[in-house]
């Protein structure tokens, strides 16, 4: 049943433990949620990378469209890997207890939205040395991929040394200046066509030097004012797309007041439906 806001009723759990059963309609439900919301966090940050990359989303879209594929396939093999928590051998013998590859939780392992802004700052000042585009997207992943050892070097520390070098002040801190920025990410977003509004239309509607517009063959017929979202021409931050976004907040909003433990857990997806 709902609950009613600042009232006397004893209040209930407004989520499920780990392990708990739960009902098989919520669990396809926070399945299909779960779902809409990674789909979406795997393709974004290569496609955003590519954007601030290459210039342009409609150019070099093989190599954009291959970036993206890698991210997918390379989400699915690692979740695969997580899942399962595979024995590594001999580490019981060698560092006294055993190490497994994998947490074992049923998580989602893939791309991340966190290291965006370090990739955008070390791409666009490689490109101002003249640094080709795409061996600059090359020396990031390079990095990346340099720097995953560091994981690999925590993962098999103790936790008691892991709280001694990240105690919760700093760890705490980190994720909160995660949040602040991508709370600043979904307010910009909320205008509409923020790509093609960070891109930029030049004075005579054009981006760089290419005559052509965000819609295959078009050209902007409103210089500075109009970004193409599929069939729909919109300016950025028009009424319509702030409508929807307040809409869809409100509602969240709603269902944490009022809302069933089984409306609580699948918030994200009533709201995106309610919009």
């Amino acid at each position: 049943m709902p609950n009613l806001p600042c009232s006397n009723r004893k209040k209930e759990l407004n989520f499920y433990g780990k392990d708990e059963p739960i009902p098989l309609l919520l669990a396809l439900v926070m399945g299909l949620q779960h779902a809409f919301a990674m789909v979406g966090g795997l393709i974004t940050p290569p496609y955003v990378v590519f954007r601030f990359t290459v210039g342009l989303p409609f150019q070099n879209l093989e190599e954009q469209q291959y970036a993206i594929a890698a991210a997918l396939i390379t989400s699915g093999i690692c979740t695969i890997i997580t899942v399962l928590h595979l024995p590594i051998p001999f580490t019981e013998k060698i560092f006294g207890r055993q190490f497994y590859l994998g947490s074992g939780v049923l998580s989602v392992m893939g791309t991340s939205f966190t290291f965006l802004p370090i990739f955008e700052l070390g791409i666009r000042q490689m490109k101002a040395d003249g640094v080709d585009p795409f061996d600059a997207y090359g020396k990031m992943l390079g990095t990346a991929a340099l720097c995953g050892l560091l994981e690999i070097v925590l993962s098999i520390m103790s936790p008691k040394i892991l709280k001694k070098v990240f105690p919760p002040i700093v760890t705490a801190t980190t994720v909160m200046l995660i949040g602040v920025a991508l709370t600043g990410t979904g307010m910009k977003y909320w205008g509409g066509g923020v790509v093609c509004a960070e891109m930029g239309w030049k004075e005579h509607g054009y981006l760089s030097d290419i005559p052509v517009g965000f819609g295959e063959g078009m050209i902007n017929p409103n210089p500075g004012s109009l970004c193409f979202n599929g069939q729909v021409a919109l300016g950025y931050g028009a009424t319509e797309y702030i409508g929807l976004g307040f809409s869809v907040i409100s509602f969240l909003v709603l269902i944490e007041m009022f809302g069933s433990t089984f409306m609580k857990n699948c918030n994200v997806i009533i709201a995106l439906l309610f919009g």
